[in-house]
């Protein structure tokens, strides 16, 4: 499977938190953070992507439904 967004190009976790900020429409607490970054910390390339993905469209579909 090849990765559709370019996870290599953003800091580990960074797009992550950005559509839990988004999703949530609020900022992380730095608990929040932490377990996000531990969370991710064994993400491989792929694994982070693919995530990434999911997230998205999970975000997506529940926005079209409000």
């Amino acid at each position: 499977m090849r990765p559709e967004v370019g996870t290599h190009d953003h800091k580990k976790g960074s797009e992550i938190k950005e559509i839990f900020t988004d999703a949530l429409q609020r900022d992380l607490s730095s608990d929040e953070n932490l377990l996000i970054n531990k969370w991710v910390q064994h993400f491989n390339q792929e694994e982070r992507a693919t995530i990434i993905n999911m997230m998205k469209e999970l975000v997506n579909k529940h926005k079209r439904h409000d």
